[in-house]
């Protein structure tokens, strides 16, 4: 009998080994087909991963090669792309006694564009990204980390190409399901830190409430000492001006609070130089580079050499018929446009009282 038993328990055991082995050679191609599909229900956008890797024993997997792009565009560049994504639990939280899930993300590149057909956007609108981060992880994500990352805005259809972007971005965002501190109102931490076009240092700071169906957050934003000559694509596509020499910084602070979006966005150029007039051969790009800069000139802080002004950002997050990540992008291009536009046509000169005792 004893012998008997035996034999039953190295069966036993043989018959799990076989098993684990079995489902850790066939889990890798199930995510991996899982993961496709997923990505092939969102509307407007195709893609796919190269490959999966699984590591039971500390119960997580790897993706690997993602890249999802806009279907049925002109547009040169994916949405998302990401050398290597790595979904575990956190054990920390686990100590805690929640069972949540950690994202790393490295070499993660995220490209807002606009192509030249019109309506041709890319990023902006809700294709059914909520669900489909949700599919990627069985776990509600408590921590998002990204080692090595870019965000870039580009418009191909401007007459010179637009390339805007933050690299090298390093990103930690901490306690998204309020794990800790659940009764903070803000209690998810979020940092930021990259490097823009031309070379300036950026920096976010702040905090959020994503358990809200309208989040709450308070982000200061901040990119200092960018080279304005590396932006004359920009500038020349934008406004029609060159630059010889300057720098720019960008002060951003923005908050929500049940959906009303509060904050401003300050630009700030010093030592601005506008392209010699002689070097440039253009007769009309001549004449409203010498416009901008007479304006300029009249407008700067003559004891610090710069030029800045202030633009209010206000919003709101709670349209039923429009998900709150449009919602943020509109409430922020609509306060870009403010800035870049040329005028408003609200003063006409029929309109216009002559002054008093004229």
């Amino acid at each position: 009998m004893p012998h008997r038993k035996k034999k039953i328990t190295l069966a036993v055991f043989i018959v799990l080994a076989v098993v684990l082995i079995g489902a850790r050679l066939y889990l890798p191609i199930w995510l991996k087909d899982y993961v496709n599909a997923q990505i092939a229900q969102l509307e407007g956008y195709s893609g796919g991963v190269e490959d999966i890797d699984v590591a039971l024993w500390r119960g997580a997997y790897q993706i690997h090669g993602l890249d999802i792009s806009k279907t049925r565009s002109d547009i040169p560049v994916p949405f998302v792309a990401v050398r290597t994504i790595d979904l575990s639990v956190e054990w920390a939280a686990l100590l805690q006694g929640a069972v949540v899930a950690e994202i790393d993300l490295f070499d993660a590149d995220l490209n807002f564009a606009i192509g030249r057909a019109p309506d041709d956007t890319q990023g902006t609108d809700d294709a059914g990204w909520a669900r489909f981060v949700d599919a990627l992880s069985p776990l509600d994500v408590n921590r998002l980390t990204v080692h090595g990352g870019q965000v870039a805005f580009m418009d191909y259809s401007a007459t010179i190409p637009v390339d805007l972007f933050v690299r090298d971005i390093t990103l930690n965002v901490e306690n998204l399901r309020a794990v800790r501190d659940g009764d903070s109102a803000l209690p998810s931490p979020i940092h930021l830190t990259g490097t823009s076009i031309g070379g300036g240092k950026a920096v976010m700071e702040g905090g959020m409430n994503i358990l809200k169906d309208t989040p709450d957050f308070d982000l200061d934003i901040k990119i200092e000492g960018a080279n304005l000559t590396a932006m004359n694509k920009f500038a020349r596509s934008r406004a029609g001006v060159d630059f010889e020499a300057g720098d720019l910084s960008l002060y951003i602070e923005a908050a929500a609070k049940d959906g009303a979006v509060t904050g401003y966005v300050k630009p700030v150029a010093r030592d601005v130089e506008m392209v010699d007039i002689e070097e440039d051969g253009d007769l009309v790009s001549v004449a409203w580079q010498s416009v901008v800069s007479v304006f300029a000139e009249l407008f700067k802080n003559q004891h610090e050499d710069q030029l800045a002004t202030r633009i209010e950002i206000v919003g709101d997050l709670n349209d039923p018929d429009t998900n709150t990540w449009s919602a943020i992008v509109g409430i922020f291009r609509n306060t870009f446009n403010a800035f870049i536009r040329d005028t408003d046509d609200d003063i006409d000169f029929s309109n216009t009282k002559p002054a008093a005792g004229d």
